[in-house]
């Protein structure tokens, strides 16, 4: 199967965004095709340490977050589900 540069690079800037949306301390991440679906690795600071969590992901799905706020929110909420061990940066004030 292949994947165009475009559908490679819009994955990567849609993970991104979600990513940035929940405020997570540190992390870094790949989106990433797998034979028969995609795969999101994310590596993020925890309260003492790293932790890898990797999850599938619907590449349509992610890459339709970029223009549909509605995708976008419940994409937010799911990963930020599936991502709450990972820490939060500060709010200001806090």
């Amino acid at each position: 199967m292949a994947f165009s540069g475009p559908e490679l690079t819009g994955s990567r800037d849609a993970a991104s965004a979600i990513l940035e949306e929940l405020g997570l301390d540190a992390y870094l991440f790949a989106v990433e095709p797998r034979e028969g679906s995609w795969e999101l690795t994310l590596e993020c600071a925890v309260e003492e340490g790293w932790q890898t969590i990797t999850m599938p992901i619907d590449i349509h799905e992610l890459l339709a977050s970029r223009t549909d706020a509605g995708v976008l929110s419940r994409l937010t909420a799911s990963w930020g589900a599936k991502l709450a061990g990972c820490r939060k940066k500060a709010s200001p004030g806090a």
